[in-house]
């Protein structure tokens, strides 16, 4: 129920008996004004600055007028805030005055104090939001991302060091650990400012169509009801659960061999993913890709034989793709002479740029025939020969001084991009008839990508232990994910980025395999530079290692379904964080995720760590190795190689078979 109180100065709006909205004239909760924005970009990094002055109008004229079951607030001439109930939300919509062209918007939302905040779409740096300013525009995250010397080196190197608040997958939503909900409709840049201990300050470069706040009675109904609203990834097929989806490339023969080897030492592969499949290019960053959507005759002679070989042996075949193409590919020609890319801001030439250190041009989404164009080209190359799915890289890269088909607004369209470009290549498989068994994963994504993504991967992390861009980000950008209404996600199996002295070890590689065995997914990546990394193949235990951690996945298999099910019938949350009463209040414990409701994880996350202090969340747990029963709070426990530290909770109906899967393997 909304009820609202006039106050001398101003008003308090509650919802549901919780304080949404405390406006005054010298301390205003809602604006609206005109500024502008300067937008730069380098390596999909962007800086935006307020290249002047906003000019907020005045709102210090308050009318109150209750219609037709709606409430509305005229703030002078300057626009009108209708609030009205939904079935699950309270839906706030600013109308601007027609004689106004504004075009910034605030809303000072009240947060519940000492709760916990979580979401904001993919955060890799951020567990609980509580004190962080969170720009949202879909970014390259950079290398190093963080205030550490790798951010210092890549920034030296080439200008690509990236910031704790860059993401690929913003979202203008977040969730409260006790059950409060916001969800913003804006495509524009925005601004999400948890510093105050009160309130929330929500920053938009546009009027958004619509805000919705809601109140459940948990993290996870909250998420639900976010999830409820956006739409949900449809369900991935049990074949992704049975077997680790290995990374090979260099060709036929080499992954022919490499996938033998596998085999042989017992680790159930389910698919491989051969991102190479349409050839290769060296440059000073590595072994990359060519990228033109054809598949190469060199390195994979006969391709569609090899997939069919491949599928009598119950092994599936992934490969790769993004919006570019490179401009000295075959199929650039055809899209530059029919006009399908983005133009430069005359609307003359192609827009050009580098993601690394050749040329490429992307995709022009807003035009309708440079899609279907795209979407042939995906189901002929790719469908049609057999493919089971690819990683749908980038998407980061709509340049802000770029020009659009029909004129689109490219500080409009920067957000969306990610957005059309999952739903082009949802739109290829279900032409192609395929969409229950072919499961494509992004990076790059913003609101209303899920019911278009199958699975959401992390993007490239570094193949180190860094708390900002290795290893222990990825648990962050996980519940981050997942608490914005992602429901399938996973990461890169020992990262991807190396440079200079930065290698992957053998201890990164396997404690990494670790963690993912207690995900949705398993998937390997060689990195960029292969030679240089540790990989499953690279001795005897590394491949025992893999095929144990592997077995104990696919093993889980009845538990992934249950956690994939959950979600489908209610979105509640897959993975959650481990939140605990301290003596300083609740606290969300950095390191520990939930995998479903009834598994708690502490993965090692520090080089060979031997013994780790945990925290338990309410209820009774049993170590998943031992047996041995623990109470809810903090514990200090032993962990190594091929044990990190694993809970179940004692009245789980799935402890009989987590006891099963551990003594089978710990014998």
């Amino acid at each position: 129920m909304i009820n609202i109180l006039p106050t001398q100065d101003g008003f308090v709006l509650t919802y549901q008996e919780k304080t949404i909205l405390s406006h005054t004239f010298s301390h205003p909760c809602i604006g609206m004004g005109t500024g502008r924005a300067d937008i730069t970009m380098e390596h999909g990094m962007y800086r935006i600055k307020e290249k002047q002055s906003i000019r907020w109008e005045d709102t210090t004229s308050i009318t109150i007028n209750r219609s037709e079951g709606m409430l509305l607030i005229s703030f002078g001439n300057v626009f009108t805030l209708r609030l009205e109930e939904t079935g699950q939300a309270l839906r706030l919509t600013p109308i601007p005055s027609p004689n106004l062209a504004c075009n910034r918007f605030f809303i000072r939302l009240q947060l519940p104090v000492g709760e916990p905040v979580f979401g904001c779409g993919e955060q890799f740096s951020h567990l609980d939001l509580r004190g962080k300013v969170l720009p949202l525009w879909v970014s390259e995250p950079g290398i190093g991302r963080g205030p550490n010397y790798v951010r210092v080196l890549a920034d030296l190197h080439s200008g690509r060091g990236g910031s704790q608040a860059h993401t690929y997958f913003p979202q203008a939503s977040y969730v409260t650990y006790g059950g409060q909900w916001t969800m913003v409709d804006t495509t524009a840049f925005s601004r999400f400012d948890f510093s105050g201990r009160t309130s929330c300050v929500i920053t938009t470069h546009a009027i958004p169509t619509s805000i919705l706040i809601g109140q459940t009675h948990s993290l996870a109904t909250a998420t639900a009801a976010i999830s409820n609203s956006i739409g949900r990834q449809k369900a991935l097929p049990d074949w992704i659960y049975q077997g680790i989806i290995l990374g090979l490339q260099g060709g036929r023969s080499s992954v022919e061999q490499k996938l033998q080897v596998a085999l042989k030492a017992g680790i159930p592969v389910t698919a491989v993913w051969c991102q190479d499949w349409q050839g290769i290019r060296m440059t000073p960053y590595g072994k990359q890709l060519f990228w033109n959507w054809e598949y190469d005759r060199t390195l994979y002679p006969d391709l569609p034989e090899f997939i069919k070989s491949l599928h009598e042996r119950g092994i599936r075949f992934l490969g790769y793709t993004n919006p570019f193409l490179s401009t000295d590919a075959p199929l650039y020609q055809e899209g530059a002479k029919k006009g399908y890319f983005v133009h430069d801001s005359k609307h003359q030439a192609i827009y050009v740029t580098s993601t690394t250190t050749f040329p490429v041009a992307m995709i022009d989404l807003c035009n309708p025939e440079a899609c279907t164009w795209y979407r042939q080209i995906i189901k002929r190359n790719m469908l049609a020969i057999g493919m089971d799915g690819w990683m749908a890289d980038f998407g980061e890269y709509l340049p802000p001084d770029g020009a659009l088909y029909e004129h689109a607004n490219p500080a409009w369209e920067h957000n969306r991009y990610p957005v059309r470009w999952a739903q082009l290549n949802a739109q290829a498989v279900q032409e192609a008839g395929r969409s229950k068994e072919v499961v494509y994963f992004c990076r790059s994504g913003f609101t209303g990508s899920a019911p278009a993504v199958p699975l959401v991967w992390a993007g490239d992390q570094l193949v180190n232990f860094l708390k900002d861009s290795g290893l222990p980000s990825v648990i962050p950008a996980g519940i981050s994910s997942s608490l914005s209404g992602i429901g399938y996600w996973h990461f890169d199996i020992g990262g991807f980025f190396s440079f200079a002295w930065i290698k992957r070890s053998r201890a990164l590689l396997m404690q990494s395999c670790e963690l993912a065995a207690f995900t949705q997914v398993m998937r390997t990546h060689e990195g960029i530079n292969p030679t240089v990394n540790a990989q499953f193949d690279s001795d005897p235990q590394m491949l025992s290692h893999f095929a144990r951690m592997t077995r104990i996945h696919a093993a889980l298999l009845a538990y992934h379904q249950l956690v994939s099910q959950r979600y489908q019938e209610s979105g509640i949350p897959p993975i959650q964080p481990v939140v605990c009463r301290t003596k300083t209040g609740l606290r969300a414990i950095p390191g520990h995720y939930l995998y479903g409701e009834d598994l708690l994880i502490a993965p090692r996350l520090k080089r060979n760590v031997q013994k780790q202090t945990i925290w338990l969340g309410e209820g009774s747990w049993v170590d998943f190795w031992t047996g041995k029963p623990y109470t809810q709070g903090r514990h200090r426990v032993r962990s190594g190689p091929g044990r990190p530290p694993v809970f179940i909770r004692s009245e789980s109906s799935y402890l009989a078979l987590c006891r099963q899967i551990a003594q089978k393997e710990c014998e």
